[in-house]
């Protein structure tokens, strides 16, 4: 799933193929399939000299995703609104391919444009007004610049600028607004002399300023409000600013990871004080973790064994501990390397066999195959537990080692070695290319079977289409909505698809925060608001944003539910992308359907969307002789009516 909460919408993201929401995963959710991708490496720009001090700070920026690839960055031109929330938002640690938050978008910003997900997130944050429109062509004073880094990383500015700093700087009057973010931009290393000196405070902020500004603090910066050493008072307030940490924030303690600093610097996220936490928070024995270290370091009989990458992969390990040792198998941290092979995996065309899968019990298990895909065709279930690849025992590897096992070129075949209710047995797959659509349709006795298979940013635009000028037109009985091994996705989309079938401020869903609750409400009347004969299908498989939609029709009796229990995973995980490329997946809610029900609620057999109409998947046999007796089930429901 991912939501758009926690998970916005992806976004746009790209209209990215999911939120795949991360949704059910253990270690890692995950595609099963790619080929490898071969990824260029970044560059700088054509105008931006080599070896130079600003390309180090633009290279900086594009190994952290901070900045795109492109031909020219124009430095010394002005920055346009659009470039500057982009930029800036994806430093805070914002992921547009994860993100799912349901934020409304200025009115003149359509959901599948590209900086889409960064206005939602610049609008939550409260840094753009969403009644009004967007002009991404104006241009971003510096001291407006100045304010919101210093917002974003979250760095309390003085009640009163120091007496010292109002001595050092020039080309202002003392009575600027918003001069106290910049004296804290200055203490925290993120301007230098020159950017005071003078100000220019009203000036157009050019894309060098913005980059080198950016560098700067998430190179050599530290949270402080004065210049003025003796403003214990501020010092105080910062240890006062955050009793629990936002869901919304991104910890600043990403950016740590990100600097060209020792593997020391990096345990610094990991120490029990306050001043290194930045939010106020202590950790319970950090010095533990770092005093180990440090004694590695300096007294294990084979230095040598300690390159840069086995300190690296140490505290990676470290991290990753700290997360699993929650027990939520819904919470994750994703190393790197991990993480941009699961990102590979949203591109929506892939080279594999096509399956979801995740780590329960430490068991390689497939939760989904993908509809349409070579391991569905070969009779690969979701809950089959894959044992070995071509004959390698996978028990004990991790899961990007077996998905490399089973991932490679179209046309070639794997052969996967599954455990099934106990038994064992052996399944040929034969690699394909796979494009995974969001909406298709069929027609069987003149009911049409609307396949939804993830929940992107289009699917609601997709399934209108399909409704008003393919179905509606030939006025049919009814429909079915083919909801199987449907992974989730956005938030928004759900939302989107449940506003077809309710009326104005009909509840879709509400998710439970940590102190605070919100309501998914839906925003119009649908075209199939009272609309009746309406079947849903739907399997182990179907899981998120899947599960919101169909508990939303259950409740309102829109439809009938046949197939077998969903998932159930009714909680929301928030996904912020670290500043050393990991990415960690929080639990930080639960979603409920309309009644109120949690389906993650008691032990795990009881978790799920029930259906009203129990009809077991269908056996590898019938797979390969192409029976359906779900989908027959469910056309004849409609049939009856």
């Amino acid at each position: 799933m991912l939501f758009d909460k926690l998970f916005p919408p992806c976004q746009n993201s790209t209209d990215l193929l999911i939120s795949l929401s991360f949704n059910y995963m253990k270690k890692i959710f995950f595609v099963l399939l790619v080929t490898s991708l071969f990824i260029p490496a970044t560059y700088s720009f054509r105008d931006v000299t080599k070896g130079s001090t600003f390309d180090t700070q633009v290279q900086s920026l594009l190994d952290r995703g901070v900045l795109k690839d492109g031909t020219f960055l124009r430095p010394d031109k002005s920055i346009p609104a659009d470039m500057f929330w982009e930029i800036v938002i994806r430093d805070t640690g914002f992921d547009p391919h994860s993100a799912t938050f349901d934020t409304p978008l200025p009115p003149n910003i359509s959901n599948d444009d590209p900086l889409a997900q960064f206005l939602r997130e610049a609008i939550r944050r409260g840094f753009i007004n969403a009644e009004e429109s967007f002009d991404g062509e104006t241009t971003i004073k510096r001291i407006d610049a100045i304010r919101i880094l210093t917002k974003t990383k979250a760095i309390l500015p003085p009640r009163a600028n120091s007496k010292l700093f109002l001595r050092k700087i020039t080309g202002t009057p003392p009575n600027q607004n918003g001069l106290t973010y910049v004296e804290a931009a200055y203490a925290s290393k993120m301007l230098e002399n020159k950017d005071i000196t003078p100000l220019k405070p009203n000036a157009e902020l050019s894309r060098r300023d913005l980059i080198r500004w950016i560098y700067n603090f998430n190179t050599k910066g530290e949270k402080k409000s004065s210049i003025n050493p003796g403003s214990s008072r501020v010092q105080k307030a910062h240890s006062r600013q955050i009793q629990t940490p936002s869901r919304t924030q991104t910890p600043s303690r990403a950016r740590t990871f990100a600097r060209p600093a020792s593997q020391e610097t990096i345990l610094q996220i990991l120490s029990a004080t306050p001043q290194n936490t930045g939010d106020g928070i202590l950790i319970p024995n950090g010095r533990v973790l770092e005093n180990v270290f440090r004694k590695i370091k300096t007294q294990y009989r084979f230095p040598e064994e300690l390159t840069t990458e086995k300190e690296t992969e140490m505290i990676e390990a470290a991290v990753a501990a700290m997360v699993n040792t929650l027990g939520d198998k819904y919470t994750s941290y994703m190393e790197p390397e991990k993480t941009k092979s699961f990102h590979e995996g949203l591109e929506g065309k892939f080279e594999g066999i096509g399956a979801y899968v995740e780590m329960i019990n430490d068991k390689f298990t497939i939760t989904a195959p993908i509809t349409g895909s070579p391991a569905e065709k070969s009779g690969i279930l979701a809950g089959d537990i894959v044992t070995k690849v071509d004959g390698t025992i996978v028990s004990g590897k991790s899961i990007s080692d077996t998905v490399g096992l089973i991932k490679g070129p179209a046309g070639t075949n794997v052969i996967l070695t599954i455990e099934r209710k106990e038994q064992s047995q052996e399944i040929t797959v034969t690699r394909g290319k796979i494009t995974i659509p969001s909406i298709t349709l069929k027609w069987q006795k003149s009911v049409p079977i609307i396949g939804i298979h993830k929940f992107t940013s289009t699917t609601g635009k997709d399934f209108k289409k399909i409704l008003t000028e393919d179905v509606l037109p030939k006025k049919p009985r009814g429909m079915v909505l083919d909801l199987r091994n449907n992974p989730g996705g956005y938030l928004t989309a759900a939302v989107a698809m449940g506003e077809f079938f309710l009326d104005t401020e009909d509840l879709i869903f509400s998710v439970e925060y940590k102190g605070n609750t919100d309501e998914y409400k839906s925003s119009r009347q649908g075209e199939l608001y009272g609309i009746e004969n309406i079947v849903i299908l739907q399997n182990k498989g179907s899981a998120s944003a899947s599960e919101i939609f169909s508990g939303m029709m259950k409740d309102y009796e829109i439809a009938t539910l046949i197939g077998t229990k969903s998932h159930g995973k009714g909680t929301v995980q928030e996904v912020t992308k670290q500043g050393n490329g990991g990415t960690l997946k929080l639990t930080v809610a639960k979603w409920l359907t309309p009644n109120g029900t949690w389906i993650q609620e008691g032990e795990e057999e009881f978790h799920g969307v029930s259906v009203d109409k129990e009809v077991s998947d269908p056996t590898l046999e019938e797979k390969k002789a192409g029976v359906d007796r779900q989908l027959d089930t469910a056309v004849n429901e409609v049939l009856r009516h």
